[in-house]
């Protein structure tokens, strides 16, 4: 299927991978299906796409990128809800926040996106009685090393 992008005009997205947020997004409630796009100059962020609006797109990276001790535990009733067998299904996500003259780059660590990547569910939890903040503040240098790295 054809899916109009914020960033990256039109893209065949097929529908075996679309992501289903049962809930949508906080903010978001209407809108449940999302893609993932991964651009080389975009890494280590990536993207989670709307497919039902072309104007909602949310920058996403790996937490355990920057943050090497974070630490949460999902609750059983959410691994049934999203359908988790194993470990190696599920991939979390920061959402990214840029700031208007893109010097100053945050994580919320405290509502990541679950995803199971083999069964395309996903949700955004708030981690309740945690310490982790919705600001957590990435340096430039920080962002260029995991990206040498990873290359």
């Amino acid at each position: 299927m054809k899916v109009a992008t914020l960033f990256f005009g039109e893209v065949d997205v097929r529908e075996e991978d679309v992501i289903t947020f049962g809930q949508g997004l906080p903010g978001f409630e209407t809108l449940t299906k999302f893609t993932w796009i991964q651009s080389e100059e975009s890494a280590p962020f990536s993207y989670m796409q709307s497919t039902e609006e072309a104007g909602v797109s949310l920058l996403v990276t790996d937490p355990f990128l920057f943050v090497k001790d974070y630490d949460l535990t999902l609750p059983d009733t959410l691994q049934d809800e999203l359908q988790i067998e194993q470990a190696e299904d599920v991939a979390v996500l920061a959402v990214v926040t840029v700031n208007k003259d893109y010097t100053k780059f945050s994580l919320n660590l405290l509502a990541p996106v679950v995803w199971n990547v083999r069964r395309n569910l996903a949700k955004q939890i708030i981690l309740h009685d945690s310490d982790y903040s919705t600001k957590y503040e990435i340096a430039i240098g920080e962002m260029i090393e995991t990206t040498q790295a990873e290359g």
